[in-house]
């Protein structure tokens, strides 16, 4: 997981596997210290993320919502064929989540 800021937005680059522990608590207790420090909006950059399972989805979820719990929220960009297939065709996520092809375009969004 690297992070780096886009006009003052955070985006969180996720890559290789989101499986489960430790990648899964590490992502949420971010988004969680995001919020405590006052950001309410980021973007999860998932263009090198070769495999998400189930507890990755699940952390996606809960992570927007903490975010939408202070009024703001998490937007997904650069998804890549595979997640693609999971989060859009196969869980239908695409109504749950804003979804941009550049983490510039998710960010200039906020």
């Amino acid at each position: 997981m690297n992070e780096r800021r886009i006009n003052g937005v955070p985006v969180i680059e996720l890559v290789g596997s989101f499986l489960g522990d430790p990648e899964v608590t590490a992502f949420h207790d971010r988004v969680r210290a995001l919020k405590s420090e006052g950001t309410t909006g980021a973007v999860v950059d998932l263009g090198r993320l070769n495999l998400i399972s189930s507890s990755g989805v699940g952390a996606l979820v809960g992570s927007a919502k903490t975010l939408r719990e202070a009024g703001g929220d998490l937007r997904l960009a650069n998804l890549s064929e595979r997640t693609h297939n999971v989060l859009v065709v196969v869980t239908r996520l695409d109504a749950v989540f804003n979804i941009f092809d550049s983490t510039e375009d998710a960010a200039a969004s906020f």
